[in-house]
């Protein structure tokens, strides 16, 4: 069907016959229940089009119809820079999903192959996951990850403001493992005491409820990321190491620029690629034979869309759900602040070599945020302020890795 379509839709009108040929190749078609959502600020890297049935397109207080048949279903359902809008499937419909950088690429190239486009190709089993996964995600049948129930039981104390230090202390002596490293924290030289504490209620109290509480998150997702008997461990080892550094540089840059809170900033870095984990799980179960790489270029597309369900189940807070969702995402100048600092995190910290090469790409010299917040780069487009916070930024990877 997208065959026959593709030269009358409104962007592709102008391409040649080998430039719509490549652009098909990374085409994909979903059929959706009535009930279906989609969120254009999840949705940036593709161009959306309705096929079949009827969508309710959405933005503020203003919504209409769209029909398959229409001359306006010809346009995506999104714009490249829309980041509020959303459309409800209204009938059983089908719709298109078009990559947007191949289609800018061919634009731009005029159709000839680049770096970019091999890049970010999925192989027609990687398109079956990206779909499966993305449908299942939106339907509630995707396997979320549990938070630890330490971690869980204090994030509910922890609503309470009368919470007291000895009450948050049983929670923790729950879980042996989190308790003896909070006491390690407490006593490490970075607290700045010289006295040794031996009692975990006095590790609490030294560190604060907040900041415990932003620990025993820290502590909990390590137990999540690492699994050994998971095919993809090592990802997932690789995953959790890099998340640790920026969780480290986003809580030394929200303390240099004031813009937000750095214990936030430090759960939010931690937990910006939170959403790999459910998508590594459900490709390890029916499909365990695929290459790591493979496995990457599936959680380029959804991992922002899936952290997103991750942080509402773990019923996080609002601006910790928008640095998950949209840091990986294009810049949006209404982000949150805390957004835009895991943004500039995850652009400034080095790769390892075995670094997957799709994520954290941009360079910080094309980041408005890096302005927004004071920051100033020097001459070589790195930030020194995170040369100057290297043992601050290095003893905290060692309290959460």
């Amino acid at each position: 069907m997208i065959e026959q379509r593709l030269p009358q839709l409104h962007p592709f009108a102008e391409l040649s016959d080998r430039a719509r040929d490549k652009l098909l190749q990374h085409a994909r078609t979903m059929t959706v229940d009535p009930g279906f959502k989609l969120h254009a600020r999840d949705e940036f890297r593709s161009m959306i089009f309705l096929l079949e049935g009827r969508m309710i397109l959405a933005s503020g207080r203003n919504s209409v119809m769209l029909k398959g048949d229409s001359s306006e279903a010809l346009n995506p359902l999104f714009d490249a820079h829309d980041y509020h809008s959303h459309a409800i499937a209204a009938t059983r419909s089908t719709l298109a999903m078009l990559d947007r950088k191949v289609y800018e690429t061919l634009i731009d190239g005029g159709g000839q192959d680049s770096v970019e486009v091999s890049e970010i190709e999925l192989s027609d089993l990687e398109g079956e996951l990206f779909s499966s996964i993305y449908t299942h995600a939106y339907s509630g049948e995707l396997a979320l990850p549990q938070l630890p129930e330490v971690a869980l039981h204090l994030q509910r104390a922890l609503k309470d403001p009368d919470v007291s230090i000895a009450e948050a202390t049983r929670i923790i002596e729950e879980d042996p493992s989190v308790a003896g490293r909070l006491l390690s924290v407490a006593n490490s030289p970075a607290m700045g005491s010289r006295r040794v504490v031996s009692r975990l209620q006095d590790a609490v109290a030294r560190l604060g409820l907040e900041r415990t509480r932003q620990l025993v998150m820290a502590l909990a997702m390590h137990q999540v990321f690492i699994h050994r008997d998971n095919p993809y461990h090592e990802l997932l080892e690789r995953l959790w190491r890099r998340s640790a550094r920026i969780a480290a540089v986003s809580c030394v840059l929200a303390d240099q620029c004031e813009a937000a809170d750095p214990q936030s900033a430090l759960l939010a870095g931690l937990l910006h690629r939170v959403g790999a984990l459910p998508v590594i799980a459900e490709v390890a179960r029916t499909h365990p034979d695929r290459t790591p790489g493979e496995v990457e270029r599936v959680l380029f597309r959804l991992e922002g869309l899936i952290g997103e369900l991750v942080a509402q189940q773990w019923d996080l807070a609002s601006d910790i759900i928008e640095a998950i969702r949209d840091s990986g995402g294009p810049e949006n100048p209404e982000a949150h602040a805390l957004t835009d600092i895991v943004r500039i995190a995850r652009a400034a910290c080095p790769r390892d070599a075995e670094d997957d090469l799709l994520s954290d790409r941009i360079p910080l010299t094309d980041l408005r945020a890096v302005e927004r917040l004071g920051f100033i780069l020097d001459e070589d487009g790195n930030l020194p302020a995170i040369e100057t916070a290297r043992q601050e930024v290095e003893a905290l990877i060692r309290e959460v890795a």
